[in-house]
């Protein structure tokens, strides 16, 4: 691909996650011809939510991460997989890791975010996180070595019971027949505290139902190859519960994608606080989009309907700005919230309406189907969905 032969400066998306693909999409449908480039390190899109689903073989690898060549053959954009080390904003150009300088209109930053393991010393050691193919890989070959040994009789811990440790304990579970007892920690006292009360109360139901242990007000102290020690939030008396376990799954927190490009602009929570348009008030032509910022005055969830919302006003914005129109500030949707409940089970709220059960899981599946990008890939997993015998 030759960058210096194109018409114009393009736009340049730095991060293909939802924030980034929900711009690029959004721009491409406003399109002026001026090219749009997108780049990522990774060779494929992934849809986070639906790798539940992955994991339990109920969808396969094109419907839950279709490569990013795919799409933008059919969308018709620019893909360049790489990472980006500096931004010089005053020649407006980018500097990548394979050292090819990428000139820009207009720039927007996703760059996401990825599993915390600085929480434990030697976290990152013994257990994964679930943000990526790696962890999903590691997390089947864990749940075959269950499945197929008599050594793996230790129960498997997942720290953190929002939305990603309940639905990985329930997937988990029926994935090993409830062999093992799957022991789920978190210092609050309540599963998914941020949830909608109907999806609370049904994922309770579904983890009574499964050999599914929840130590409410707890934290992982430390860690090694073979135990794990469990404190009280409220420990007056510094006692400690230690349990040999199969496996450590880390779903209690998340920082920025490790990145030259936002390092020294991330705060000491490890986001980057922006104005209400998603910008830096020093950097008029660059966009942040994501689960690496924040708005004091316009606080919203780190969540995917989030980062979608963002990018499609942040490219309805870079529309404005080339226009020379007024823009318009960020204001959160709540559209409601879906969960999966194990295979073949899930539970919805939203627009009024609540719903679980099998039923949930397909309308779950096809409510995502339309958030996919790219017309051939929604019909061809629509089809697979709708005539589906699993």
């Amino acid at each position: 691909m030759d960058l210096n032969n194109l018409k114009s400066d393009p736009i340049v998306v730095v991060g293909g996650g939802f924030g980034g693909i929900s711009t690029v999409q959004a721009l491409l449908a406003r399109s002026d011809g001026t090219p749009i480039i997108l780049i990522d390190q990774s060779p494929r899109f992934l849809f986070k939510p639906l790798l539940y689903e992955l994991l339990s073989g109920e969808l396969e690898l094109w419907e839950v991460a279709p490569t990013y060549s795919a799409l933008a053959a059919e969308l018709g954009f620019i893909f360049l997989q790489d990472s980006v080390v500096k931004v010089d904003q005053f020649e407006k150009k980018l500097i990548t890791s394979s050292e090819t300088e990428v000139k820009y209109s207009q720039l927007v930053i996703s760059t996401g975010v990825t599993t915390d393991f600085s929480i434990v010393e030697d976290l990152e050691t013994y257990a994964c996180g679930f943000s990526n193919l790696n962890d999903l890989l590691r997390i089947k070959e864990l749940i075959t070595l269950i499945n197929n040994s008599s050594d793996h009789i230790n129960p498997l811990v997942i720290s953190g019971a929002g939305p990603t440790g309940v639905e990985l304990a329930c997937k988990i579970s029926d994935l090993v027949n409830n062999k093992i007892e799957i022991y789920l920690v978190d210092k609050g006292k309540k599963i998914l505290s941020k949830s909608k009360s109907f999806n609370r109360e049904k994922a309770i139901d579904a983890i009574s139902e499964r050999n599914i242990h929840i130590y409410y007000e707890h934290y992982i102290e430390s860690i090694n190859e073979n135990i794990i020690e469990l404190h009280s939030v409220e420990n007056e008396n510094n006692t400690s519960l230690k349990i040999n376990y199969s496996g450590l799954i880390w779903t209690a927190g998340l920082k920025p994608c490790a990145s030259q490009l936002v390092d020294h602009l991330l705060d000491k929570n490890k986001k980057i606080k922006v104005n209400q348009f998603l910008q830096i008030n020093e950097y008029k032509n660059i966009f942040f989009v994501g689960d690496i910022v924040f708005c004091e005055n316009y606080p919203f969830p780190a969540s995917a309907q989030v980062a979608i919302q963002q990018g499609f006003l942040t490219a309805q914005n870079i529309i404005s700005l080339r226009e020379g129109n007024q823009l318009k500030s960020f204001q959160f949707e709540d559209i409601g919230e879906m969960l999966s409940l194990g295979i073949g089970n899930a539970s919805i709220t939203g627009y009024g309406v609540t719903l679980a059960g099998p039923l949930a899981f397909r309308l779950r599946h096809l409510t995502y189907l339309m958030r996919m990008p790219g017309f051939s890939l929604t019909l061809k997993s629509a089809g697979s969905c709708l005539f589906s015998k699993k």
